[in-house]
């Protein structure tokens, strides 16, 4: 991040040197000057936060130890982004790459348990009710704005394009694209470390980026890009080292340890079928097969990749096994008892998967439903809200009790 120097008050044509005497009777009082110097200094800092639409730190940020696992990431609805010319001042030799960041962390956690500071302020809100339910003064909720987190990137003078942020299932580690380090960062929050999971990256790089992924257990990463050179980049956290696997230009997941990993050669076109390939860490294949016909998601065990699959006017659960890519499920989805679009969004467990539901017409949404892949019961998840933002990534979603 850019860090921004201290502001300073000049005198704005005010005299403060002592009174003389023949000045004395014409001079302010001493503290009605500190009121106007006080006033003055609010002022400035008022014009100067309206001025930005999104407020930047003014010093530099450095990671604190944060035990409270995330909950989820989201960019809000009413995000500003989205003005393709920002306008430029005369110091700027061209655009900043990094237009928006606007990402956000929603964490819950209990008042005075566990370290809770970030780095970065952030107000919160406790007590009151959750869910229809009361919830005691120490229950908290806050929403932290990642300053360094890009939610945003300029490849060109008219194109943009949006960058994703992932999160562990357990809420502890976090991948995002560093404003400061202009590459991917993954960031360990309960010891603070961050390591850099890619090079450094500019338009054309970022413009190629097609996938990026994270272990279950958030020990590798990984990131896949199209364009001339197709390559799949596997960066292993406790280690930094980077391996990379050419010609993947797709990543359908990862399990725990990249013990497996499942990938495809060329970008998915859903019109037809594309060859999966199963890895493992160091590039070796295990097997390769053409039998699943939509990218789907491959489970933390390494044993299934499942995908939710249209069918007229209904919606399947379809899991695969992973190896031979034959079908070895296909449930239909009683999400809710009215028409719904079903779009799958990550694993919950080994057995099940997050499915989100929204209006078939006009994609109002119906909240998030964890499906048992092998029953093909489902229920809602009740501690996401219908709605969390323009733009989620899920972590730890269950807030406890």
């Amino acid at each position: 991040m850019k860090s921004v120097g201290t502001n300073r008050l000049d005198s704005g044509g005010f005299d403060f040197s002592p009174p003389t005497p023949e000045r004395k009777s014409k001079s302010w009082p001493a503290k009605w000057v500190g009121i106007l110097v006080l006033a003055c200094a609010l002022g400035f800092g008022v014009l100067y936060a309206n001025g930005n639409d999104t407020p930047q730190p003014t010093w530099e940020w450095k990671p604190k130890s944060y035990d409270p696992p995330v909950q989820y990431a989201f960019i809000p609805d009413d995000a500003k982004c989205g003005r393709l010319n920002p306008g430029l001042t005369e110091e700027d030799a061209e655009p900043p790459l990094v237009v928006c960041t606007e990402w956000r962390l929603r964490v819950n956690y209990k008042r005075g348990d566990g370290r809770q500071d970030i780095g970065i302020p952030y107000a919160s809100s406790c007590g009151g009710r959750r869910g229809g339910v009361d919830i005691g003064d120490d229950d908290c909720t806050s929403d932290i704005e990642l300053y360094d987190a890009a939610s945003q990137v300029r490849l060109s003078d008219a194109k943009r394009r949006n960058i994703t942020l992932r999160i562990t299932r357990d809420g502890h580690r976090i991948a995002y694209f560093s404003k400061k380090h202009l590459r991917f960062m993954g960031w360990d929050l309960p010891t603070a470390q961050q390591k850099a999971i890619s090079p450094r990256l500019d338009a054309q790089m970022l413009s190629d980026l097609y996938d990026l992924e994270i272990s279950p257990d958030g020990e590798f990463f990984a990131m896949t890009f199209a364009g001339d050179q197709p390559r799949l980049l596997l960066t292993e956290f406790a280690t930094g080292r980077t391996t990379t696997l050419e010609g993947f230009c797709t990543v359908l997941g990862m399990s725990r340890g990249a013990s497996v990993i499942a990938a495809q050669r060329t970008c998915p076109d859903l019109d037809k079928a594309t060859r999966v390939t199963i890895l493992k860490p160091d590039g070796s294949v295990i097997a390769e097969q053409t039998s699943i016909d939509v990218a789907g998601d491959l489970s933390p065990d390494g044993r299934s990749i499942v995908e939710v699959r249209s069918a007229g006017q209904d919606e399947y659960i379809v899991t695969h096994d992973t190896i031979t890519g034959e079908t070895v499920r296909k449930s239909k989805l009683r999400l809710i008892s009215e028409p719904n679009d079903a779009v799958g969004d990550s694993w919950l467990s080994d057995d099940e998967y997050i499915v989100r539901a929204s209006t078939p017409e006009f994609g109002e949404p119906f909240g998030y439903y964890r499906v048992n892949i092998r029953s093909g019961a489902s229920r809602r998840i009740p501690d996401l809200g219908l709605d969390p933002g323009g733009k989620v990534s899920l972590g730890a979603v269950f807030i406890r009790d």
